[in-house]
């Protein structure tokens, strides 16, 4: 199975080195950097593997496995950086040609933009990638990986959708997470927000989706951890 097999092992997935890194330091979201920051040989072996790994060949292996990637290598860089404040502090952090995936060496920006988006044509991707942030949909403690994309892209849709973060109702108006702003398009631009919202956000939201005024939370850019 070569390299790939750090972050695969779809027939074992409990077995997954990355899996129980993420069983073991992320709760609800936060994930402890601290206790990363003891495990950096681990990380740095699992970025390596990413580097030289091979594509798999089925396209939901290949999203799940660019999904698992991209929040690595996030989860990697902020600890190698020493846990900075905000992501947002670190020059170039996500525009920077610093990583290696499958051989390719590209930014988080390409990673996401030009690799995960374009292959999966579905804007939910938005809330399965975790840019180290508060503001972000939260980091899940089950890799990627191991499948069930569609099921997965709902419930990490909905709970986003949920939270503070990601939407706030208020009579005849609903606050959204500048995702929806930065990506708009993505989503089918003003009318498929609200179809999003309708069909998968919170019964309040999902009453107002058609007619409320939209406006956009501050993003909260503090790193998603203790």
């Amino acid at each position: 199975m070569g390299p790939v097999i750090l972050l695969m092992l779809a027939a074992a997935p409990e077995a997954s080195p990355y899996a129980e890194l993420l069983a073991a330091h992320v709760k609800d979201g936060v994930v402890d950097y601290p206790g990363l920051s003891k495990r950096s040989a681990e990380l740095t072996q699992m970025v390596a593997a990413v580097a030289s790994a091979t594509l798999p060949k089925a396209r939901e292996d290949q999203i799940g496995f660019l999904i698992d990637a991209y929040n690595l290598l996030v989860l990697s860089e902020v600890v190698r950086l020493g846990q900075p404040k905000s992501v947002l502090d670190v020059k170039d952090f996500f525009s920077a040609p610093r990583h290696k995936v499958a051989g390719e060496t590209v930014s988080l920006d390409q990673l996401e933009k030009q690799r995960i988006l374009p292959l999966a044509k579905d804007p939910r991707l938005h809330f399965a990638l975790v840019c180290g942030a508060r503001g972000c949909p939260i980091l899940e403690r089950e890799p990627w990986t191991r499948g069930r994309l569609e099921d997965r892209l709902r419930q990490a849709t909905r709970r986003y959708l949920a939270s503070p973060h990601g939407l706030r109702t208020a009579p005849n108006a609903l606050s959204l997470s500048k995702i929806f702003e930065w990506y708009g398009q993505d989503f089918g631009g003003e009318a498929g927000v609200r179809a999003l919202i309708q069909g998968d956000g919170p019964k309040a939201a999902q009453a107002a989706a058609k007619d409320a005024k939209i406006t956009y939370l501050e993003y909260d850019w503090r790193l998603n951890g203790p």
